[in-house]
C-alpha cells in the first residue's frame, strides 16, 4: 500500500461508518414523525416537558432525536358506552344505576359523544394526560347522569319527548364539567361533549309491569278521548243536518201555503217516491197514481187500483 492510497481509504471507511451511523439514527431515532389523519400530536421536549403551543396536525413532522418524543391524541367524535356486557367498543363502564324522583332505583344505558379538543390538545396533556377518559369523563358522567335522573320521574324513561328533554339536561350539565382553559380571552373547553343518548332502561320485573300498566292505560284513555271528540263532531254533524232539514221543511210549506199548484206537485212526488220504494223492494204497489192537469191553477191526482188501472177498465 503506497502512501498516496491510504488518506483515501480513510476517507472512504469514514464516510461508510458515517453512512451507518446515519441508517441507524433513522431506523431507530427517526428525524421524522408521521401523524395519520383524524389524530393530532404534541410534542414533549426532554430538557422543557411539554412545548406549549405546539399542536401538529396530520402529516410529517421534524424531531429531535431523543430530545422531542410524539404523544399522538385521536380527535376523533367517538361513542362511548356505559353498559353492561361484553366485547362491547368503547366501553367506558357498566350501566349507570340511578334513582328517580318518584324514588325508584334501576340501571339505564348510556352513550357520550365526544372527542378532545384539538385546539387545547396541549393543554389537556399538560393538565390531565392520555387517561382523560378514566380520570376526567367517566366520574363526571356518571354524576351528573344521576344528578338529572333524580329529577323525572321512573316513567319519563319510557316517553319519547321525555327522554329528549333528559338527554338534553345531561348533555349540557356533562359539558358544563368538564375541564376548560381561557384561550384568547374566551373559555375552551378541553374535552368536547357533542351528546349524551339513553340507551335501554333495565326496570325491575315489578315496576316494569307498573309502568307498562300505565302506558297500557294512558293509550287507552288516549283512544276514549278521541273517540269521544268523534262521537262530538258526529251529533253536532247530526244536529246541523236535522236543522238544514227542519228549514227546509219550513220553506216548502211556506211556499206551498201560497201556491196551491206546488203544494199539490209536492205532494205527487212523495207518493211516487214511497211507489218506488215499495217497487225496489219487490213489495205489491198499493195504488197507482195518475195526474190530469187542467187549467194553469189546478191539479187532479186519482188513485186508482193498479190491475183496473192495467187493463184500462174503469
Amino acid at each position: 500500500m503506497t502512501d498516496k492510497q491510504l488518506p483515501l481509504r480513510l476517507f472512504t471507511g469514514g464516510l461508510l461508518i458515517l453512512g451507518l451511523v446515519a441508517i441507524l439514527l433513522l431506523v431507530f431515532h427517526p428525524f421524522f414523525y408521521i401523524t395519520l389523519p383524524g389524530n393530532a400530536t404534541v410534542m414533549f421536549n426532554t430538557f422543557s416537558g411539554i412545548e406549549k403551543g405546539r399542536i401538529e396536525r396530520p402529516g410529517v413532522t421534524f424531531v429531535l432525536p431523543v430530545i422531542d418524543a410524539p404523544i399522538t391524541y385521536n380527535v376523533r367524535t367517538r361513542v362511548w358506552q356505559f353498559a353492561d356486557g361484553e366485547n362491547i367498543p368503547n366501553q367506558a363502564g357498566n350501566a349507570i344505576a340511578v334513582n328517580s324522583a318518584d324514588g325508584q332505583a334501576f340501571t339505564t344505558d348510556v352513550f357520550v359523544a365526544l372527542r378532545p379538543n384539538q385546539e387545547t390538545l396541549d393543554e389537556l396533556h399538560a393538565r390531565i394526560g392520555q387517561q382523560y377518559m378514566t380520570t376526567v369523563v367517566v366520574p363526571t358522567v356518571r354524576s351528573k347522569v344521576r344528578d338529572i335522573a333524580a329529577e323525572f320521574s321512573s316513567n319519563d324513561f319510557y316517553k319519547k319527548e321525555r327522554r329528549i328533554e333528559l338527554e338534553k339536561k345531561m348533555t349540557a350539565l356533562i359539558s358544563k364539567e368538564m375541564p376548560s382553559i381561557e384561550v384568547k380571552g374566551q373559555r375552551q373547553p378541553m374535552i368536547i361533549v357533542e351528546g349524551v343518548f339513553l340507551g335501554t332502561a333495565q326496570f325491575p320485573e315489578g315496576l316494569k309491569a307498573s309502568l307498562e300498566q300505565k302506558q297500557v292505560a294512558s293509550i287507552s284513555a288516549q283512544t276514549a278521548a278521541v273517540n269521544a271528540q268523534i262521537q262530538q263532531k258526529e251529533t253536532t254533524r247530526k244536529l246541523i243536518l236535522a236543522d238544514a232539514n227542519r228549514q227546509s221543511i219550513e220553506l216548502q210549506g211556506k211556499a206551498a201555503s201560497r201556491n196551491g199548484q206546488l203544494a199539490n206537485l209536492l205532494f205527487y212526488e212523495k207518493l211516487s217516491d214511497r211507489i218506488e220504494a215499495a217497487r225496489g223492494k219487490g213489495e205489491p204497489i198499493p195504488i197507482k197514481v195518475i195526474r190530469v192537469e187542467g187549467g194553469e191553477k189546478s191539479t187532479i191526482f186519482i188513485n186508482v187500483d193498479p190491475q183496473r188501472a192495467a187493463t184500462g177498465s174503469p
